[in-house]
C-alpha cells in the first residue's frame, strides 16, 4: 500500500493571501499619510512665501512714495488680509515705524497665520 503525502502541495493558502493583503495596505497606508503630510507642508509654505511677498511689496511702496504721504492702510483679499500701522515720531522726532502684517487662513486679524515686517523710514 502507497501512501500519500499532503504535505507538499502547490499554491498559497487563504491565510497568506490575506496576510499578504495586509501588509500591502499598511504599507500604502503609511505612504498616503506621509504624502498628505507633504502636502499640507507646501500649502503653508506657498501662502507664508505670498504673504511675505505682499509684504514685502507694501514695504517698498513706502519707500517710493513721499515722506509725508506715508500712513496707515489696509487691504483685504480673498485669501490674505494686509494691514499697514504707522506710527509717527517713533522711535525719534522725524520717523516713522511702519509695520506690515499680512494674515491667512483665514483672512482676518485672528488668524494665527501670520507675516510680519517692521522698518523705519527717517525724513530726508
Amino acid at each position: 500500500m502507497q501512501k500519500r503525502s499532503i504535505a507538499h502541495s502547490d499554491g498559497v493558502t487563504l491565510i497568506e493571501n490575506i496576510l499578504a493583503i495586509a501588509i500591502i495596505a499598511i504599507g500604502l497606508f503609511s505612504v498616503m499619510s506621509v504624502v498628505t503630510i507633504v502636502i499640507k507642508g507646501n500649502t503653508h509654505s506657498k501662502r507664508a512665501t505670498t504673504a511675505t511677498t505682499m509684504a514685502q511689496d507694501k514695504m517698498e511702496y513706502f519707500k517710493t512714495i513721499d515722506y509725508s504721504d506715508v500712513s496707515g492702510t489696509s487691504t483685504v483679499t480673498t485669501d490674505y488680509y494686509l494691514v499697514a500701522v504707522v506710527q509717527n515720531n517713533t522711535p525719534g522726532a522725524s520717523t516713522k515705524t511702519i509695520t506690515v502684517n499680512v494674515y491667512w487662513n483665514p483672512a482676518t486679524a485672528t488668524s494665527s497665520h501670520k507675516v510680519e515686517l517692521q522698518t523705519i523710514l527717517a525724513e530726508e
